[in-house]
């Protein structure tokens, strides 16, 4: 009896969990107590009194609420980053022990870099339906970061996997190569390469005009101007925005310029080894492939990476 009791059990258990913190940091990632009564379910007096009962228990004020709006305090910064990073740490001890009943439960916290939807060798649409086709329990958290940020946030456990190109590996994690991403040199319309259309431009052509870089995970652009690129962007859209101008060179990768590309308002600049290719990798934390649902996504994310994908729709 009680263990159909525990089959039945339709919520998770929450051993470690402690719902004035899980409130408080509720409150926090929305950004006051008004957005936070949607997302708890609670109405905004019951959110108030939990603030007030975590702040009596530990002798200080946690945020600032009134005419000025929501702010945390320096004290309040402290308990939201080490309780948020506790809860993470709770809900992954809950989802342990349910496993050990083959329960796949938990959150399952995915890093990847951006624009990666249509690179076609990582198929990781096809990836997530896989994983959501499986009976589980999981809820699924996604990030889109760069690869330094990736990286930082395996090593603190607040994402369990990521994909993406590390080139700096570090010994704390594992890397498992997925696939291949070709990027290419490109300029914009009114660039004065844009007329070539097709024809191999001379070295000494394309180094003499400014060139515009990711703000991360650079690529190392043989030949091309030394020293800092003349504009940066954080990700690929507002790299492509830069290029676009027609003012910069940049490169970008293939299966994102397509449609820019077919749009007319960028070309490819064609030149010596004016083509480089970044591999993507799976990393994750050493030791923590025993989690059920990460091996079982890790396991998903091979078997599409293996798969051709579907052909665009018309149009």
């Amino acid at each position: 009896m009680y263990l159909d009791h525990l089959q039945k059990t339709e919520h998770p258990m929450k051993l470690l969990r402690n719902a004035l913190l899980e409130t408080f940091v509720t409150v926090a990632d929305c950004g006051g107590f008004s957005e936070a009564q949607y997302a708890l379910g609670i109405t905004q007096s019951a959110i108030s009194i939990r603030i007030r009962d975590l702040e009596t228990s530990l002798g200080y004020r946690l945020c600032d609420r009134g005419r000025g709006g929501f702010r945390l305090t320096e004290r309040g910064e402290t308990v939201y980053r080490r309780a948020r990073s506790m809860l993470r740490s709770a809900r992954d001890f809950d989802a342990g022990l349910m496993e050990l009943r083959g329960t796949v439960t938990g959150d399952l916290r995915i890093g990847v870099a951006d624009a990666v939807s249509s690179l076609p060798g990582l198929n990781l649409t096809q990836a997530l339906q896989r994983f959501g086709a499986r009976p589980n329990d999981v809820q699924l958290d996604i990030t889109v970061a760069s690869p330094a940020e990736l990286t930082q946030q395996l090593i603190t456990g607040a994402l369990h996997v990521a994909i993406a190109p590390f080139r700096n590996q570090i010994a704390d994690l594992e890397y498992e190569d997925l696939c291949q991403e070709e990027h290419r040199l490109y300029c914009g319309a009114g660039h004065p390469l844009f007329t070539l259309q097709g024809q191999e431009a001379a070295p000494q052509d394309i180094a003499q005009y400014p060139l515009c870089q990711r703000s991360y995970d650079r690529l190392p652009l043989a030949g091309l101007a030394a020293g800092e690129p003349a504009a940066s962007a954080a990700n690929m859209e507002a790299l492509a925005m830069l290029i676009a101008t027609g003012q910069y060179l940049g490169p970008l990768p293939a299966h994102f310029a397509d449609a820019w590309v077919r749009g007319g308002r960028l070309r490819e600049v064609n030149g010596p080894e004016m083509r480089w290719v970044t591999t993507f990798h799976l990393a994750t934390r050493r030791g923590q492939m025993h989690r059920r649902a990460i091996s079982l996504f890790a396991e998903d994310v091979r078997r599409s990476c293996q798969t051709p994908p579907a052909a665009p729709g018309p149009g």
